[in-house]
């Protein structure tokens, strides 16, 4: 019988073999010695940020803000294409000093695939948050317990509503998701749905300002930790330290206060029937970049 750790045409233990190994002859090894470190290092920048992104979904609220960053950033550029035409005639008309419309190949005649890619983003979106009240119900337990000691209890009160508005939020947007995929029988939505000719439009306006209740108590959170943080200056003297101390937390308060303020008109779009004056796709993807853009910097930055 032989030996089933040996195969055919192996050198077998004990015995010296002039093939050297697989890393020192490999082709790859070879062009590594070979070619210059700057090449090496372009060919290395896709594989680090692959694996960086890889990392930063797997992060928890990583897929999430990845998603919604991404999403957004979509929405401006849509926005940007679909205003491509108008802008490269007007450069036409400016540089060949005429009036004249050129024949420009233009895709307003075809769906954007910019503008598809972020529609069918938002619906992936929606679809992920169906389990969306599981952790907010975890927090709601949290908060149930009471203040944490020495909790400020305006904070602890807008934690509470804050709360509520986005459980509010979350399960009227599941509503109105499952019904629109006859998940939920019609029975259940009709009182909501007759009003509105059949549709689930006035399920998801009260959603939409129930999630804008919940993004105006981030504004009312920061404004008191703002007040409590000058009481808390005013009852100590200022030093080296303190001072450096005091510029970051005030930089950290206002990359957190750029969030609600951000979301604020997009919140308002959608919770106003008929929505706001002027209000496009350009504008509600800055917005949205904006918001998730410095936790989405700050989720990339710890998976270097």
């Amino acid at each position: 019988m032989s030996d089933p750790t040996t195969e055919p045409g192996a050198p077998s233990a004990g015995v010296s073999s002039d093939i050297p190994p697989a890393a020192e002859k490999s082709v790859a090894a070879e062009a590594k010695k070979r070619a210059p470190p700057r090449l090496l290092q372009l060919a290395a920048t896709p594989d680090r940020v692959i694996l960086r992104l890889n990392k930063l979904l797997a992060t928890p609220g990583g897929l999430s803000s990845f998603l919604s960053t991404f999403n957004y950033t979509l929405y401006l550029l849509a926005y940007l294409e679909s205003k491509s035409g108008s802008l490269r005639t007007k450069l036409f008309q400016l540089l060949n000093r005429t009036s004249a419309v050129p024949a420009l190949t233009s895709q307003g005649a075809q769906a954007s695939h910019i503008a598809a890619l972020g529609t069918m983003l938002s619906s992936t979106r929606t679809t992920l948050r169906l389990f969306g009240l599981f952790p907010m119900y975890a927090w709601l337990r949290q908060l149930m317990q009471g203040p944490k000691p020495g909790q400020d209890q305006v904070l602890y009160t807008t934690a509470v509503t804050q709360c509520l508005l986005y459980m509010t939020f979350q399960f009227l947007e599941n509503v109105g998701l499952l019904t629109d995929y006859k998940a939920l029988p019609g029975s259940a939505t009709t009182r909501w749905t007759a009003s509105s000719g059949g549709t689930t439009k006035k399920i998801y306006l009260w959603s939409y300002r129930a999630w804008m209740g919940g993004v105006l108590c981030d504004v009312v959170r920061l404004l008191r930790e703002a007040q409590l943080e000058r009481n808390k200056r005013s009852q100590r003297g200022g030093s080296e330290v303190s001072v450096k101390e005091d510029e970051e937390v005030d930089k950290k308060w206002w990359s957190q206060m750029v969030v609600p303020l951000s979301w604020l008109p997009v919140a308002m779009q959608f919770s106003k029937e008929g929505g706001i004056p002027g209000f496009n796709l350009g504008i509600m993807g800055a917005c949205g970049a904006m918001a998730g853009l410095g936790k989405a910097a700050d989720l990339w930055a710890s998976t270097a």
